[in-house]
């Protein structure tokens, strides 16, 4: 980017030391950053050029972090923090502060072509009912594209409300957005509501079913004439239900009050993954089934086995060990219960752990890449079943890919690391048992790495 005033290592605000630039658009760039103060990883979008030729830019970051900040709901990007201050090299930035999300933009997922329906319909109902907090406070997004949809580990996030308004808003002399999910309504001006949402949302449904949006567009003039054309998109998708069908399809409405609201729309949507859903469960109860007869039938071995008798010198029966891997069912949200029992109320040790809990992964022969891996894999897994906040999962991972990239002070920064688990195991963040795992393959991630 030309007059580019900020570069890795540069701290702003003496808080967010910048760490790796994550993409651009326009003026502004987005950073991986350190949150020195909180200790956490995050997303930083700055605005990289003069102030006084933004064009309205620093007004926008502004708007776009005091609208993400009023949505209340657990799949919207989440906004810490907004400011300006002056850069090392003497100029005036604007910045908001967001959580760093681990994972892949629908869009990059959609290059492979449509999605299995009951995945496109969940996605779609997540996004309906973030669109739904939304609108209940007054924002209207006006940018849902696949672009800013997040396909995260901790489910799917929308991001970027960048060109948001408030309901009622006057669309600006210069339309923004994305031609292909622009609402008709949107080209003539008309004061921003919840149903130009929801077109867009039809778009994007649309699309994960089929490949393509209804109305393919790249410019203003080529979506207007395909509008003009009344052309209805047809959509036929093997088993898909009929009431998803229709709330695609009536999402598309050139006439607004003819769609449903998000409120609907994440109804609709959300009962018809219910079975699908519940298919998966069963499915995913078969290992841990299959698992329990194994070991029942060897403890019914082992019950056949010859008494000692008192004082004998016969060798002692062979142990047996039974490694019991499954895979644990997903969650359907905030309602769901974990799992995982109750956290021991023993303080835990800032010493590494060589206990049974520990990893059977740890090995202090890993390559860094391995035992990273080992690291992230325990992550996973405990988070899975809710032994790790999932906030707190992301940072692990993050300061642990950061790690796996090299740089100075590795043997200071693993032990940041762990400092950072057990603060956070304090604060009922990590379970105990979670800690004394992860501990441990951390020690053995920093003899890798510095080895």
């Amino acid at each position: 980017m030309r007059h580019a005033q900020l570069r890795e290592g540069d701290i702003l605000a003496r808080r967010y030391i910048l760490r790796q630039p994550l993409g651009a658009g326009g003026m502004s760039v987005v950073w991986r950053a350190w949150d020195s103060t909180l200790e956490r990883t995050v997303a930083v979008k700055v605005l990289d050029g003069p102030i006084a030729s933004d064009g309205g830019q620093r007004d926008r970051i502004k708007r776009e972090a005091r609208a993400a900040a009023r949505i209340e709901h657990p799949n919207a990007i989440g906004v810490y923090d907004y400011g300006e201050t002056v850069t090392p090299r003497g100029r005036i930035a604007a910045y908001v502060v967001m959580q760093l999300l681990d994972g892949a933009s629908l869009a990059a997922r959609l290059e492979g072509g449509p999605l299995p329906w009951p995945e496109a319909v969940a996605v779609a109902a997540t996004v309906a009912d973030v669109l739904h907090a939304a609108h209940r406070r007054g924002v209207v997004h006006r940018d849902v594209t696949p672009e800013n949809v997040m396909l995260t580990t901790d489910g799917v996030r929308l991001l970027d409300f960048g060109i948001a308004a408030d309901i009622g808003q006057r669309e600006e002399a210069m339309t923004f957005g994305t031609p292909p999910y622009v609402a008709p309504e949107r080209l003539v001006g008309a004061p921003a509501s919840g149903a130009t949402d929801v077109y867009a949302l039809g778009v994007l449904l649309f699309e994960m079913l089929t490949g393509a949006p209804p109305y393919p567009a790249g410019t203003w003039e080529e979506l207007e004439r395909a509008l003009a054309a009344e052309r209805r998109p047809a959509l036929t998708v093997p088993g898909l239900p009929a009431g998803v069908a229709s709330v695609c399809l009536r999402s598309l409405s050139r006439d607004p009050s003819r769609r449903p609201t998000a409120a609907e729309a994440a109804t609709i949507l959300g009962a018809g993954t219910s079975a699908p859903l519940a298919r998966r469960r069963a499915w995913l109860a078969v290992p841990v089934v299959v698992a329990l007869a194994a070991v029942l039938a060897v403890l019914l071995l082992r019950d056949d086995d010859p008494v000692q008798p008192p004082g004998g010198n016969a060798a002692p029966a062979p142990s047996v060990s039974i490694l019991v891997s499954f895979v644990p069912a997903p969650t359907d949200g905030p309602g769901a219960t974990s799992p995982a029992g109750g956290r021991p109320s023993s303080r835990p040790s800032t010493q590494p752990s060589g206990g049974p809990g520990a990893s059977p992964a740890v090995s202090g022969s890993q390559t860094p890449q391995a035992a990273g891996k080992a690291v992230l894999d325990i992550v996973d897994r405990r988070a899975q079943t809710g032994e790790i906040r999932s906030d707190v999962a992301l940072d692990i991972r993050n300061q642990v890919n950061n790690l796996l990239s090299g740089g100075a002070d590795l043997a200071r920064r693993v032990d940041e690391l762990r400092h950072n688990l057990s603060d956070r195991t304090r604060d009922h963040a990590i379970s105990d048992a979670a800690y004394q795992e992860l501990d441990a393959a951390v020690v053995n991630f920093g003899r890798a790495l510095t080895a």
